[in-house]
């Protein structure tokens, strides 16, 4: 009896770390979105829009916050004479984690909610 329950919680733990994979990678995808973005509104090239979007990741993975790097892509948009909204660059990072979620699921069960197990 006590395998099933081991295989039960190993299953539990593989969905997971699945579902923290897919809101890592959900989330590399928005800083890529934020960086295209603004890539796009500076009119850079290709290469140094990948440039860019290399510089933005490597700065979230070094611990950026997501206001951070709104507030470095605001300043750089800034310094190339464009104006945005910083709620706007906030929309463009969240935007690949907001399609996401349907196909995870939310991050934390709602309060109050059921269990459906």
């Amino acid at each position: 009896m006590s395998k099933i329950f081991e295989e039960r919680e190993r299953a539990a733990e593989m969905l997971f770390v699945r579902a923290e994979e897919a809101r890592f990678m959900m989330h590399c995808q928005g800083v890529r979105s934020l960086a295209a973005y603004a890539a796009w509104k500076l009119r850079i090239d290709e290469q140094g829009a990948t440039a860019y979007a290399r510089e933005l990741l490597s700065a979230a993975m070094e611990g950026a916050k997501d206001e951070d790097l709104v507030e470095r892509v605001r300043a750089d948009l800034a310094a190339g004479g464009v104006i945005v909204d910083p709620a706007s660059l906030r929309r463009e990072l969240n935007r690949p984690t907001t399609q996401g979620v349907f196909a995870v699921g939310p991050a934390e069960p709602r309060q109050g909610a059921e269990s459906r197990v």
